[in-house]
């Protein structure tokens, strides 16, 4: 019940209290004041009659009783009776109570109040002798008749007055009450793991809880804070190099594998690997000083390469060896270029232009094996080592090519599928630890070149031609139908180029507002770069998603994780953490901490944590045993 309601109660049942007091004490008091008049107009109308017929010298019963009559109708009488001396009636007049205009008073009313008042004696002399008596009693209708109408009066006001009064208190309670709205809000954000901090308010009463709350919102938002840096911490430790901060070499062969294998993974793309030649001649000659800076001045590059491609990974595979993956479509003697300029530029830069530092590319597909495509790459570097110095070995591959060969070709192509309704939905299951079903996760299948493609055979081309919108909102679409005819939570993925459309987040709002039973099925993902690139996007649309009944995740996660200095902000239901991270983790000391940690981070959020490509029993069980919620991949069906 609201606090205003409340109120309301209060104050009527105060008021009730009030008037039921003021009520008997005031009807009381009025009636005791009331039958007193009446008492004493009763003796003094019959000592006056009765002078009147003491003193006439003829009180024959027709003159008595015109006198009576007249007397009884000047004024107000329940009776007036003259008698005898043994008390029989001379002359008797009675009210008449059974017309309906002397029924003004309630009969219940009347009943409850009734006025006890003993009627006015009177002896009527003749001469020196007794001639009767006289009985007179006012009537006390009248009296009634005022105390039902004070009654009345008393009860107008009591209406006036709560409503007078629930009306004020309703204004003042709301401005009291502002500061316990902020209250309130911050509660509920602490209950969604938003930690914000209120302004104190000047009421003393609220100004301690207001403190005492945004106390408690620090506290957790430090302990949040310092768990994350814990976890960044155990992040580098785990999968970079300490020395140039790239990804070491167990990580980026995870990397590698999941590009290989993942569902929306780009096809296509090329491996770059660089050989510092001669490490240990070079430390004896330059010192160790100066090799550290060599190789930082080479991770440098292939950092700058990874942050100028999308989606590509560099790491050091050992002391000497560099590498890059990058998925994409760029020809491979156009990226080899590229990438040994760099390489060239930075080596005459730092002073180190007589360094031997050769270079090998390979390109691969999705249907490669990681250790065939390694074993390829180390040939191609083998003869660029035979070449010298910074030779250039690129390895092209033509096995997968695409029907089509340019923009306006893919374009066309996939807006006719999607016109077509060339799309479908491919389903793999995303279990708790129990076994149970927590949803289905949805890929993407366009109807490409006469068959049905994956997400990583278009996707590239659709990002570049900006129909990502379309095509998730094809998807949006086909998984509502398919929740209405078959109801079950189902988990779709939303593109970073489509958050960023306004024109598709408004569309998207308005199928769910439309379809407000098939919305409460349904589980949205984000990638996981959405949080670092389009967070403010990402928090007004998924605010908009809950509160029709969607639970909001974000996907592939761990890579940048401890990057997201807002993460208890965003109200997100759960994460799926990458495959990279899970691959071999049962062999795997440090990605186990880490990913227990990350865990435990998420649980302190109230964020369900899934487990992304487990691919044994052996993944699985380490996985539940450091406190993952969830599991997917080839090995969970």
């Amino acid at each position: 019940m609201s606090l205003i309601k409340q109120l309301w109660i209060g104050i009527i049942v105060l008021l009730l209290l009030v008037l039921a007091g003021n009520f008997v004490i005031s009807t009381i008091t009025a009636k005791t004041y009331l039958q007193e008049q009446l008492r004493l107009k009763n003796i003094d109308n019959a000592n006056s009659l009765a002078l009147s017929i003491s003193q006439m010298p003829d009180k024959d019963p027709v003159t008595l009783e015109l006198l009576i009559t007249a007397q009884f109708d000047a004024g107000h009488y329940e009776y007036i009776i003259f008698q005898d001396a043994d008390e029989k009636p001379i002359v008797a007049r009675n009210f008449d109570d059974t017309k309906p205009e002397n029924n003004a008073v309630p009969k219940w009313f009347a009943e409850r109040v009734k006025f006890n008042v003993a009627p006015g004696i009177a002896q009527v002399q003749d001469g020196w002798q007794q001639a009767g008596t006289l009985v007179v009693k006012s009537h006390s209708r009248y009296a009634l008749e005022a105390l039902w109408q004070n009654t009345r009066d008393l009860l107008d006001w009591f209406i006036c007055a709560t409503l007078l009064s629930g009306l004020i208190g309703s204004f003042i309670l709301k401005y009291i009450s502002r500061p316990l709205d902020l209250v309130v809000n911050q509660a509920e954000a602490i209950g969604e793991r938003r930690f914000i901090i209120s302004e104190e308010p000047k009421t003393k009463e609220f100004q301690r809880l207001v403190r005492a709350m945004n106390t408690l919102s620090q506290g957790v938002k430090q302990m949040l804070d310092k768990e994350a840096r814990q976890l960044e911490l155990l992040r580098r430790e785990s999968q970079t190099d300490s020395l140039t901060g790239l990804a070491n070499r167990t990580h980026f062969l995870n990397l590698l594998d999941t590009q290989l294998t993942r569902e929306d993974a780009q096809e296509r793309g090329i491996i770059v690997l660089a050989r510092a030649m001669n490490l240990n001649e070079l430390n004896n000659q330059l010192g160790h000083q100066q090799v550290d800076q060599l190789l930082r001045a080479i991770a440098g590059v292939f950092s700058d390469l990874q942050d100028k491609y999308p989606n590509s990974y560099a790491g050091r595979l050992n002391g000497s060896d560099f590498t890059l993956l990058i998925p994409t479509d760029t020809p491979i003697d156009i990226l080899s270029a590229d990438v040994s300029q760099k390489l060239n530029f930075q080596l005459i830069a730092g002073g180190f232009d007589k360094i031997a530092l050769p270079l090998a590319l390979c390109s691969f597909n999705s249907s490669d094996k990681r250790n065939e495509l390694l074993h390829k790459l180390d040939g191609a570097l083998a003869q660029a080592e035979l070449k010298g110095n910074r030779a250039v070995i690129a390895l092209a591959d033509d096995q997968l090519d695409y029907v089509q060969h340019n923009l306006t070709e893919w374009r066309n192509a996939i807006t006719e599928s999607l016109s077509t309704q060339g799309i479908a939905l491919a389903k793999f299951p995303v279990r708790n630890t129990n076994g149970d079903l927590l949803h289905n996760e949805t890929a993407v299948r366009l109807e490409l070149d006469g068959e049905l493609k994956p997400a990583g055979y278009f996707m590239p081309w659709a990002v570049r031609l900006g129909l990502m919108p379309d095509v998730d909102l094809a998807v949006l679409k086909l998984a509502l139908t398919q929740l209405g005819r078959s109801p079950g939570p189902l988990a779709i993925n939303i593109s970073a180029a489509a958050l960023c459309s306004a024109n598709f987040r408004e569309q998207v709002l308005a199928l769910l507002l439309n379809e407000s039973q098939q919305a409460k099925h349904l589980w949205i993902e984000f990638p996981e770069i959405c949080m670092l690139r389009h967070l403010e996007e990402l928090r007004a649309f998924s605010t908009r998603l809950r509160s029709l009944g969607c639970r909001v995740g974000l996907e592939h996660v761990g890579l940048e994780f401890t990057q997201f200095g807002n993460l208890q902000s965003m109200g997100l239901g759960y994460l799926k953490i990458d495959s990279a991270i899970i691959r071999d983790i049962h062999n795997n000391l440090s990605s186990q901490t880490f990913v227990q940690s990350l865990c435990t981070l998420g649980h302190s959020l109230g964020i369900v944590m899934i487990a992304e490509g487990v691919l044994s029993d052996a993944e699985q069980q380490t996985l539940m045993k450091i406190g993952v919620d969830g599991l997917t991949g080839p090995n969970i069906t």
